[in-house]
């Protein structure tokens, strides 16, 4: 799709923009006044623990994750601390946003190609199709990694350090929050390179044999992530983070080189086709 026909898309469908961004944001606002009144109630039926919701505005389903993930994240011991009054509401409805728009994403995407379907050349659909899973995946993927993986082993880290000044073990809830968050999705866009990868292959932007030429700045680029990412200051850490980033380009190159050769292959036997008809 051109920039024209995209341009000229949104001046002539201003109306339906509108109303698909309204679908959009109730969806979005249901669950999130969902997750911010109400908690997860387990209740015992007939032997089986059940899960039920019930209204509860100040131990919300934002505040139950928030203490989920410190009790995974956070070493033994460390307190989660309110520095200013409004802290622990901002951390909370931070949380319950988040929540709210990972629910909401399959019906933000849904609305969005949607609109932007008849605009969309075939293989411009065809490659959205492709790709919405594995870019799912992957991100998914990476968000787990960050927040189950690396973000307790960092912390950890953290710990040994104030301990050995003295310090107690604390940490402000919109910190630690914000904190997660971020790593969330630092790790779940990381993810994404083999798609990105393939994306720009399958548009004719960038040719597969471009991937496996520069494999070594992937790794320089990988080595880099992983020492600015790494839970610790050794090499080893560095490095075992680094190896998932490096394997993810090579998927990435892999897929890339298949589908063009795929493409090559589909073209010579047209032309074959073609040249063998009278």
């Amino acid at each position: 799709m051109s920039d024209d026909n995209f341009l000229h898309l949104i001046s002539r469908n201003i109306d339906e923009i509108r109303f698909r961004f309204l679908r959009i944001l109730e969806f979005f606002g249901v669950f999130f006044v969902l997750f911010l009144i109400t908690k997860v109630t387990y209740y015992n039926v007939l032997g089986h623990t059940i899960p039920f919701l019930s209204f509860d505005v100040y131990q919300n389903i934002g505040s139950q994750t928030i203490l989920a993930l410190a009790h995974h994240v956070l070493p033994s011991g460390t307190q989660l601390l309110v520095l200013k009054p409004t802290d622990g509401v901002a951390a909370d409805i931070y949380m319950c946003i988040f929540l709210a728009v990972v629910v909401s994403m399959p019906y933000i995407i849904f609305h969005i190609l949607r609109f932007l379907g008849p605009a969309l050349h075939k293989n411009e659909r065809e490659l959205i199709r492709v790709i919405l899973f594995p870019a799912s995946f992957l991100f998914l993927a990476g968000s787990f990694m960050g927040v189950w993986v690396v973000t307790p082993a960092l912390f950890r880290i953290f710990n040994d350090f104030n301990i050995g000044l003295g310090a107690s073990p604390t940490m402000s809830v919109l910190s630690f929050t914000s904190f997660v968050l971020i790593y969330v999705l630092i790790f779940g866009v990381a993810f994404e390179v083999p798609v990105f990868m393939y994306g720009l292959t399958r548009a004719r932007l960038v040719p597969a044999s471009y991937w496996m030429r520069n494999w070594r700045w992937a790794v320089v680029i990988s080595l880099i992530f992983g020492l600015i990412f790494s839970p610790g200051v050794l090499g080893v850490t560095m490095v075992l983070m680094a190896l998932p980033m490096i394997a993810l380009y090579f998927i990435g190159a892999y897929f890339s080189g298949r589908y063009e050769k795929l493409q090559a292959l589909e073209e010579a036997s047209k032309s074959v086709s073609e040249s063998l008809q009278p």
